[in-house]
């Protein structure tokens, strides 16, 4: 159920959704791209671009990338800028826990793979949207 106070909220916004091949990422995605808004999928699996397909939508771009990597994430901030000609918006969404079990049981190794999964990937793309930034 869509508020009529919401509709078009993202009109002449451009919004890169991280993590937009599935759940909430995806969620975020296709309704951004419902109420206006140009918007870049980006995702490490290839099927995001079935994602932006289903958006039905040539505001709806697909995008794959490493965003557990800074050239991954400006990679994808410079295709945004370079598709629809700026950024206004950055929801980053892409991370997640890698093994779910009590935090007490994980190994040093994991811990660093959840950060680097989690964190990482906000960070790079925080700092290779800022030249982009409308």
């Amino acid at each position: 159920m869509t508020s009529a106070r919401f509709e078009g909220r993202f009109a002449g916004k451009v919004v890169v959704v991280t993590g937009a091949a599935q759940g909430i990422g995806r969620a975020v995605a296709l309704r951004a791209v419902a109420e206006g808004g140009k918007v870049l999928l980006v995702d490490r699996a290839e099927f995001v671009a079935e994602v932006a397909a289903e958006a039905g939508s040539e505001r709806a771009v697909a995008f794959v990338a490493d965003l557990e990597t800074h050239e991954g994430a400006a990679a994808a901030m410079r295709f945004a800028a370079e598709t629809f000609g700026g950024i206004d918006i950055l929801i980053n969404n892409v991370g997640g826990a890698i093994r779910m079990r009590p935090f007490s049981e994980f190994e040093p190794a994991q811990i660093y793979a959840e950060i680097r999964r989690s964190l990482m990937p906000t960070l790079y793309c925080c700092h290779a949207v800022l030249p982009h930034l409308f």
